[in-house]
């Protein structure tokens, strides 16, 4: 019996990982702000300065790069393009990806 349920506990640990989970409405909250966004291939890409609806879905609003004196560019993320980890975001984007979500129209 005792094997039973040290193997149901192992199972169940192993299926379950609190470190990572999608981002929901219900964690789209003032938590997420200052938290750092990096993206799925590691780069740090900037931070999270606010949450807002954009349209009816919310969005991760982020503070993106500043280069050469420009300052960051403020974009809107859509909460399913990213995952919370336990101290940071991170996106479904990878670093070549990035710039094309930057040029599209209707962003940032």
């Amino acid at each position: 019996m005792k094997l039973t349920h040290a193997a149901l506990l192992a199972v169940g640990i192993a299926i379950t990982n609190p470190a990572s989970a999608e981002i929901d409405t219900s964690q789209a909250d003032a938590r997420l702000i200052g938290m750092p966004i990096f993206t799925s291939d590691g780069l740090l890409i900037g931070q999270v300065t606010g949450i807002e609806f954009s349209g009816s879905n919310r969005c991760l609003v982020a503070a993106i790069g500043g280069l050469m004196g420009f300052g960051p560019r403020s974009v809107c993320i859509p909460l399913n393009w990213a995952n919370k980890e336990e101290d940071y975001i991170q996106l479904l984007l990878t670093n070549e990806q990035i710039p094309a979500f930057l040029l599209a129209p209707g962003r940032g």
